[in-house]
């Protein structure tokens, strides 16, 4: 279930990238634009840092006078790929080493797709960081989430990787909306994109080592009715419209087990919407960011 529709020639060159270490073989690489409290940008599956650059939001944040810190999650080139399994925890864990490095505190996290788990992970192990929370594109997923994930393993365990045709397939049917997917035009742009270069990945084993964090924590039933009750900080949700693996109805469903969270659903989009057709969901992070901004 990936969220990379770029090329890793379209990603950035690592001398773009400051590296930290998040433990032993965990380098990571971090971007960072503007100054001011920090908003840290948590994406999805395979997803690079500038995806985000795509939907603005890093830019109109910076404008705003916060600090933007992305990164490639470990499994992503430049980032270092240790050995598969990964764990949410782990994920969670690397994203509190980059602001520990940084001495960042009462920091807005963004969660987008797969990053709305490790934002609830960091939330939940490093509450001392966490001033408030974005939880887009992510925050209930459907047993459709699981199957791709079974599938996608499946595949890795009986060819050694998931052919690439397979994943363009699949990013297609889901990060489109059913309008976008019904325009031919449009789909033969979006699968020239979706089809170019390796998916971005430093070694086989980062994208089932986050495939794996990912089954794991939708197996495990999260977010549990328990674990969203114990959220404490300000919480805004945000789904798409026609978006298969967070439908908004189960999202807005969910988010009224948080207490006081507010939720959003964007129209006219699906998963990809962050990079397909992110309608006002820039402005109104941006406007929750500064509501919620650190005196």
């Amino acid at each position: 279930m990936s969220d990379d529709p770029h090329s890793a020639a379209d990603n950035p060159a690592a001398d773009d990238f400051d590296f930290v270490s998040a433990g032993p073989g965990v380098e990571l690489a971090v971007q960072r634009a503007g100054t001011g409290p920090t908003v840290l940008l948590l994406g999805g599956l395979g997803m690079p840092s500038l995806t985000w650059n795509i939907s603005g939001l890093p830019a109109a944040l910076a404008d705003t006078g916060f600090e933007v810190i992305s990164y490639n999650a470990r499994g992503q080139k430049p980032s270092s790929a240790p050995p598969a399994p990964y764990a949410m925890t782990d994920l969670a864990d690397d994203a509190a080493a980059i602001l520990d490095h940084h001495g960042a505190r009462d920091v807005i996290l963004v969660g987008y797709s797969m990053g709305c788990y490790t934002a609830q992970l960091l939330l939940r192990r490093r509450p001392d960081l966490v001033r408030a929370m974005v939880l887009f594109a992510g925050l209930q997923p459907t047993p459709m989430g699981a199957l791709v994930d079974e599938m996608e393993l499946a595949l890795i365990e009986r060819l050694g990787e998931v052919p690439r045709d397979v994943l363009v397939f699949e990013q297609l049917m889901t990060s489109l909306s059913p309008a976008m997917l019904q325009d031919p035009a449009t789909v033969r742009g979006w699968h020239a994109v979706m089809s170019s270069g390796d998916g971005g990945w430093a070694a086989p084993e980062g994208f089932k080592g986050q495939l794996m964090a990912s089954h794991e924590w939708i197996t495990a039933a999260e977010p549990t009715p328990e674990h969203l009750a114990a959220i404490d900080v300000p919480t805004l949700v945000l789904a798409f419209e026609h978006d298969l693996f967070f439908p908004p109805a189960l999202c807005e469903a969910t988010a009224r087990s948080i207490p006081g969270a507010e939720f959003v659903r964007i129209d006219g989009a699906g998963h990809g919407g962050v990079f397909t057709a992110p309608g006002d969901s820039t402005a109104r992070i941006v406007d929750f960011c500064r509501t919620h901004r650190p005196d």
